[in-house]
């Protein structure tokens, strides 16, 4: 195989309840409030996903394709959750001063990037290419990208929509960065 495309999980998708399994035995969770079982934060499990991802690309002996990773995108938002009201009606992008990445979000961006360059660094040591397109701090700018409400029939009692983009939008620079990218090899 010439080269594999790692994007990446929705971090999104991490921060709900989830279970930590080591060779099979249970040894962890998040939000599952279980006794005598320890309470791992939402990033550890996002960690472990891309750990888990690098080492299989490393141990493959004979690849010597190029590896890319998208970051995640940050969903948008306001007045409450996805479960809790929550909705992202904005209209415009942010400026770069209206919007920080910080808390949970910033948790799992780092989490990414550290497993990157950790595999990054011991791919280069066989001659394989680690590249990433950091599309996080750009989409956290564009919270007018999403379908919100009008991601689902009218007389839908579903929530908002926050997390997904709307095609076109957005998301159609992640094609131009990694097309961009690859015309650089």
């Amino acid at each position: 195989m010439n080269s594999t495309t790692s994007s990446s999980p929705t971090a999104t998708g991490f921060s709900g309840r989830s279970s930590t399994a080591k060779t099979g035995c249970l040894i962890g969770c998040h939000s599952c409030m279980v006794r005598n079982l320890t309470d791992y934060p939402a990033p550890y499990g996002y960690r472990l996903a891309f750990r888990t991802a690098f080492r299989a690309i490393l141990s493959r002996e004979n690849f010597k394709g190029i590896t890319y990773l998208r970051t995640f995108s940050p969903a948008h938002f306001d007045g409450g959750g996805w479960n809790g009201g929550g909705n992202c009606m904005r209209t415009r992008p942010f400026e770069s001063n209206e919007a920080i990445l910080e808390g949970v979000y910033l948790d799992m961006y780092n989490a990414q990037i550290e497993e990157f360059r950790v595999a990054e660094k011991k791919g280069r040591e066989r001659g394989l290419k680690f590249r990433v397109i950091d599309v996080t701090h750009a989409m956290l700018l564009r919270p007018d990208g999403h379908p919100s409400r009008y991601g689902h029939w009218s007389n839908a009692t579903k929530p908002n929509d926050c997390v997904h983009w709307c095609m076109p939008g957005p998301i159609d620079t992640w094609n131009d960065f990694l097309l961009n990218m690859m015309k650089m090899e």
